[in-house]
Formats: structure tokens, C-alpha cells, sequence
């Protein structure tokens, strides 16, 4: 059995109609103020005192317009509750057991509703000294990131290595926008609230399991034996020949060396390091977690082909996948940029369940051949994890430059709505996703079976 989710009778048909209520007050709302302003704009600095009443009142009749809303709650409330329990009762009549059953019963049978779409650039104070990075992804890549605040993420240096820190792994601070809990406001939500501490990322860590630090060892390639890296293992190719340590200084991004890998136009050079296991890296995959993996490539001038993919995958080739996102980075090295760093970074999460046909591995490998003679350099290769801003927010990771942070530096990341769910950001106000840490499973290509035009 399963709930009724449209048509007659059905869940969402009912509390679209509730929505709409609310849809049609927030038009209003905005409405008022507008004309409560017009009203004040005809008077005159002389004559101003005339309207001393209207002064001041644009908040308090927006949210008197908005006062039904509690009934409106109320009314969805008991609407989702009692028909998820009649359906198929419920161990608890309470509203997060309902919510809990509407979500399953949704995956189970492939229901969703539109999602809303996020963007998240971020800028760097001009007074910066460090030359770092900072990744930011708003995708879908949780269930907890339909309802993200729209708000300004400022993140500060607080701590460097002049003071008490450590070169490369400086310490941030992030401080998102004070949220608005009145569900009348026609300012909500506000912004998240966030306040949090993340380090930068720095590759020469090996094997961590913690927040915004490698999982992988010796991928800053600092280590080799002869030509060969260490903890690494040559698959196809030569070491001399096909790999080989740099330490030509222009060729390496941060410490003492770099990968060098040398095109002959035939040999398909491929280098993997095993996750969990012993001679490769203690680090490993966790279960549902999101992940960032990236790493900075330097190209000789004039090559004119070859690709570089670096991928995890499973012992039997099949790359780790989620949501549609693939641990996976592919560079076509004819078309890219020469004789400078360029940064390679992608979000990716891991199934519910891994697989058993480990180990895991990190594979580092041309899928066609490169120029001969010609050379890509690979530097800073890191798999970590990043941090989730607030309780849905986007995730956040800061990634070292050639130059360090010191303490002040300062970005913004501007986290902006560029298209609504309206069904999705109404269950947000009238059932308080965001504070539950739910959402309503969503599609974002247009396919979702539940449309927001039963708002209506």
C-alpha cells in the first residue's frame, strides 16, 4: 500500500492548495510594503508628520497578512499524518515518523518534485596573500541539500604557521548569515546560521579519515624509489621511461618533486595505488559520504594528443558512482593549457553500500596515448572529505596554493538561488525540512513526477 500522492484526494493535490494560500500572501506581502512606501513618498519633508502612522509599519503588516499561516501548518500537519496512517499506521502519530514513511514510500516508487538550483561562486579579498582555492558545490549530493540557505559564507584565516598553525594546512573560519525563524517574515529563511572551523586541504597528509585531509599517501609525490613512487604501483609502462620523478622546480607545484609522465604516441601509461590496503593507503572509503578529488597538472607545450583520466574504482574496473557523480576526472591534454598549473577538482559520492569487490583504487592513466617525447606533470593529488555548511548547506573545501595563507585572508562564497522548487521550498517552511535534516527525494532535469503546478 501507499499513500495517494495526486489526483483526487491525493497529498500534494490537497496541500498545493494549502501552499497556494501562502504563495498568494507572499505576493501580497511584498505588495504592501510597496504601496505603504508610494503612500509615504507623497509627503513632502514639511509635511511628513502627517503620515507618522504609516512610519515604520511595512514589517508588522506583512507579518499580520501572514498570520494564517499557523493554521495553514496546522491543516498540512495533520493532513500528512493521518493520511500516512491510514494508509498503513503508524508506530508514532507524530509528524517526523510521517515524514519519514512519505519519503520512503516516494523512493520506492521513483515520486519526486521539482528541485530548486543553487549557484555558489566565490571571490577572494583582494588583500590576500595566500594563492589558494576554494571549492564550493551546491549539487544534490546529499539528502540534505534541497532547502540551501541563499546567504554570503565569509571564511577568514584564524590561525598560520607565524603564529601557531602549519604551513599548507592554515586554519578557517566560516560564518554564515543569521537565519529568520518566522515562518511570516517574507525574509525567510534568512541564512543558515553556520558557524564552523575547516582547515585547508593539504595533499602531503597521507591516509586520514578526517574532515578536509587525504585519504591517499604519497600523492604530493615527494616519494620515490629510483623512478617509481612510492607506495605507488606502475601498471602499464616503464619507470624511466613512461614515469619518472621531476625535480625540475618550474615543474613542481608545492615541496621536493612531482610526477612526470612521458608520451611515446602508443604506450598507455597507467599508475593505481590501493585504498586500505597495506603497500598502498591506510585511508579508505566510507559509506554515503561526499568527497572532493582533485590535484594540479602541468602540460609541455605542443602536445598535440593524449588523455589523462584519474579515477577510483572498484577490483573489477567499475568506477564509484552516486547521484549520477563519478569519482572521476578526464583531460583531453591536446585542448588543454601548456607551461602553467591548471586545477582539476570534482564532487563525488559513494554508494550506501561499497562494494565487495575491493580493494578500491586510486588509477592514475592515459586512455590515449600523448605526443611523443611530451610530458604532463601531476602534482598535489588528493582524495578528502568536505565539510557541509549548516545542517543542508553547500560543501566547502579551501585547497593550498603556491603561496600560504596567512591569517586574515579572506573569501566569500555567495550562495545564490537561481530557480525555485516551489513544492520543495514550501514543505521546507510548513514542515521545517531544513531544521529536520529532510527532504523530499527531487529531480532537476524536469522530470519529476509531482509537479509545482498543483500549487494552485
Amino acid at each position: 500500500m501507499a499513500v495517494t500522492l495526486t489526483g483526487s484526494n491525493g497529498l500534494f493535490t490537497r496541500l498545493g492548495k494549502l501552499f497556494q494560500v501562502a504563495v498568494q500572501i507572499k505576493t501580497a506581502q511584498g505588495t504592501i510594503a510597496t504601496e505603504i512606501q508610494d503612500a509615504l513618498n507623497e509627503f513632502d519633508v514639511g509635511d511628513n508628520d502627517h503620515a507618522l502612522a504609516l512610519t515604520g509599519i511595512k514589517k508588522q503588516a506583512q507579518l499580520s497578512m501572514a498570520a494564517v499561516y499557523s493554521n495553514i501548518r496546522s491543516v498540512a500537519h495533520k493532513t500528512l499524518i493521518e493520511m500516512v496512517d491510514d494508509d498503513d499506521p503508524l508506530p508514532s502519530k507524530d509528524i517526523n515518523s510521517a515524514l519519514d514513511r512519505l519519503i520512503k514510500q516516494m523512493e520506492d516508487a521513483s515520486a519526486s518534485i521539482n528541485a530548486s538550483s543553487y549557484g555558489a561562486p566565490d571571490s577572494a579579498h583582494s588583500g590576500n596573500t595566500g594563492s589558494g582555492t576554494i571549492l564550493a558545490s551546491t549539487t544534490a549530493l546529499s539528502k540534505r541539500t534541497a532547502n540551501i540557505r541563499a546567504e554570503s559564507l565569509v571564511l577568514t584565516c584564524t590561525k598560520d604557521s607565524q603564529v601557531s598553525g602549519t604551513a599548507g594546512r592554515e586554519t578557517f573560519s566560516i560564518r554564515g548569515e543569521m537565519p529568520i525563524t518566522d515562518i511570516r517574515d517574507p525574509d525567510w529563511p534568512g541564512g543558515s546560521g553556520a558557524s564552523h572551523t575547516i582547515v585547508v586541504t593539504d595533499p602531503s597528509v597521507d591516509a586520514s579519515s578526517q574532515t578536509s585531509k587525504n585519504l591517499l599517501t604519497n600523492s604530493a609525490f615527494n616519494s620515490f624509489s629510483t623512478n617509481t613512487p612510492s607506495n605507488w604501483t606502475i601498471a602499464t609502462g616503464t619507470a624511466g621511461t613512461h614515469v619518472s620523478k621531476n625535480t625540475t622546480s618550474a615543474k613542481i607545484f608545492q615541496g621536493d618533486a612531482s610526477l612526470q609522465i612521458t608520451g611515446d604516441g602508443s604506450n598507455l601509461t597507467k599508475l593505481t595505488q590501493s585504498l586500505n590496503t597495506a603497500g598502498g593507503t591506510a585511508g579508505k572509503l566510507l559509506p554515503d559520504t561526499v568527497y572532493i578529488l582533485t590535484y594540479k597538472y602541468y602540460l609541455d607545450s605542443g602536445v598535440a594528443a593524449g588523455v589523462l583520466k584519474i579515477s577510483i574504482e572498484d577490483a573489477g574496473g567499475t568506477e564509484v558512482t552516486n547521484n549520477g557523480l563519478t569519482a572521476s576526472s578526464t583531460i583531453s591534454l591536446g585542448a588543454a593549457a601548456d607551461s602553467q598549473w591548471v586545477t582539476s577538482s570534482t564532487f563525488f559520492k559513494t554508494p550506501e553500500a561499497l562494494t565487495t569487490n575491493g580493494p578500491y583504487q586510486l588509477t592514475l592513466e592515459l586512455t590515449t596515448a600523448m605526443t611523443n617525447t611530451k610530458n604532463v606533470y601531476i602534482d598535489q593529488l588528493c582524495v578528502a572529505k568536505p565539510l557541509q555548511v549548516g545542517r543542508g548547506g553547500p560543501y566547502v573545501a579551501i585547497l593550498r596554493g603556491a603561496t600560504d595563507f596567512v591569517k586574515d585572508d579572506q573569501f566569500v562564497i555567495a550562495v545564490a538561488k537561481s530557480s525555485t522548487g516551489t513544492m520543495q521550498e514550501n514543505f521546507d517552511k510548513f514542515f521545517d525540512m531544513y531544521g529536520r535534516g529532510k527532504q523530499l527525494p527531487e529531480h532537476t532535469s524536469g522530470s519529476e513526477t509531482i509537479a509545482d503546478s498543483l500549487i494552485a
